[in-house]
């Protein structure tokens, strides 16, 4: 039991790491496709991932030393099927005519090691007939897909790591797990009924993909302002470099200025009120009448956020640092530091208010007179493909 509680809680470890690297692409893709994230759906995906993750160091976990599988002589492959069944029947006490064998024979290793093997892509036939909406054929294809694929880690020694297999390549295994795979996906149907079908899914996606939501937003911010503005960042440091100035290569606030414009202000302007990020989540800026937004408008929205309300916060940070410091303590710090931490109380009320009564039009929008809307029902992707997910 050790051999297999081992991986599961290395499994456990990782995923969240895992999840946490894959929760941004995983919702704008959401975002994009949709327009919302629905929980349920979350759910589905993040636990088939573990799954997998799950499966994957199971069949290859406990790692052997290089040295100790360099010394190994024993066979790489078996290519003869259902050798499994016979060991079963020769080395368990298991007789069909006589019940009370069948407890031992369940217990025996003859019986445990094929069983597993089921039971290990079981879930994964579940999965493709429930979210994928796979057919049976497709599950039992792609079902043996993932096994082999097991199997061929198993027989490269983790892909040249090790010099020799370290575990055996076994047909039996690739017959096992697809039949694991058919089984899930023949159990399926009634286990769909206790969960929503992915059609429910998809519906309700759709439907609350024409709200702008604050995560939505947020993803749409995490991209602009921390993917593209390093991309932007690394731009700007280069062309400095190569014209030989390093002075504004090397000044955060030129990177952050330039940035700003470009991302923030030049890149919605010419692509219909849409920064690369809110592109990709479906939103766009709008004037409160739904009219396209005008460079000053845009500028002026921009500058309140990104002129005022950011550095405002950085002043506040930095003056209570001073503040706390025996170092740095005079009354221009603290007029500082009384008027940057009113106007950050401001910033930090209005966020969480407008996020509470989900109104989702924070003062920069208010005093600009924008608004952000979504553009899924204008492109229609309730008509796209929903076996994806």
């Amino acid at each position: 039991m050790s051999a297999y509680l081992y991986p599961i809680r290395t499994a456990i470890l990782i995923f969240p790491i895992l999840a946490l690297v894959l929760t941004l692409p995983f919702m704008i893709g959401q975002y994009r496709r949709y327009g919302s994230v629905v929980f349920w759906r979350a759910v589905v995906v993040y636990t088939f991932i573990f799954y997998l993750l799950t499966a994957y160091f199971l069949i290859i976990l406990p790692l052997p030393s290089v040295a100790a599988v360099a010394k190994m002589t024993g066979p790489k492959y078996n290519l003869v099927p259902f050798m499994a069944l016979r060991e079963f029947i020769n080395t368990t006490p298991f007789q069909f005519a006589h019940p009370t064998t069948w407890l031992a024979a369940l217990k025996a290793p003859g019986f445990i090691q094929p069983a597993f093997n089921i039971a290990l892509t079981l879930p994964f036939g579940v999965y493709l007939r429930y979210y994928f909406k796979r057919p049976l054929w497709q599950v039992i294809g792609i079902s043996f897909a993932l096994s082999l694929f097991f199997e061929l880690t198993q027989l490269s020694g983790l892909y040249g790591y090790y010099p020799r297999p370290y575990r055996l390549f076994d047909v039996d295994d690739l017959i096992l797990n697809t039949t694991g795979g058919l089984i899930g996906g023949l159990i399926a149907p009634a286990l769909m009924r206790a969960f929503p079908s992915r059609d429910a899914m998809d519906k309700e996606s759709v439907a609350l993909g024409t709200r702008v939501t604050w995560p939505r937003r947020f993803v749409a911010f995490l991209v602009d302002y921390v993917v593209m503005g390093v991309i932007v960042g690394a731009a700007i440091a280069f062309i400095a470099f190569l014209f030989g100035d390093a002075r504004f290569g090397s000044s955060w606030q030129f990177g952050y200025i330039v940035s700003t414009l470009f991302l923030f202000v030049l890149i919605p302007y010419f692509n219909a009120g849409q920064t690369i990020g809110k592109r990709l989540v479906k939103i766009r800026i709008v004037k409160v009448d739904g009219q396209p937004i005008g460079f000053w408008r845009l500028l002026w929205r921009e500058f309140l956020l990104y002129g005022v309300a950011f550095p405002i916060t950085w002043v506040f940070n930095n003056q209570l640092v001073l503040v706390m410091s025996d170092w740095h303590q005079s009354d221009l710090t603290y007029v500082l530091l009384i008027g940057s931490g009113i106007a950050t109380i401001y910033f930090v009320v209005n966020i969480v208010w407008e996020i509470m009564t989900r109104h989702g039009r924070f003062f920069y929008d208010v005093w600009a007179k924008t608004k952000q809307v979504s553009t899924v029902a204008i492109d229609g992707d309730d008509s796209a493909d929903k076996s994806k997910p």
